[in-house]
């Protein structure tokens, strides 16, 4: 369990910056599961892991300003 929780902490790092983290089993799920992954969605990826809009919307805020951060 603790090599999962390390395996992963780039997308639970990501999700509790923005206090989404209850879609860390979903971006896993779908195969996103690091940072590089997290930084090529946009809104069509997260409409096909059913994202809810507002949701959506602070993920592609977050997303922006990582990228920005590179």
């Amino acid at each position: 369990m603790q090599q999962q929780s390390q395996e992963f902490k780039e997308v639970e790092d990501f999700l509790a910056q923005i206090n989404l983290g209850k879609y860390k089993d979903t971006f896993i799920d779908n195969g996103v599961e690091d940072l590089e992954t997290i930084l090529e969605l946009d809104e069509r990826h997260l409409e096909l892991m059913s994202v809810p809009l507002g949701h959506k919307l602070k993920i592609l805020k977050r997303i922006k300003d990582s990228r920005k951060e590179i």
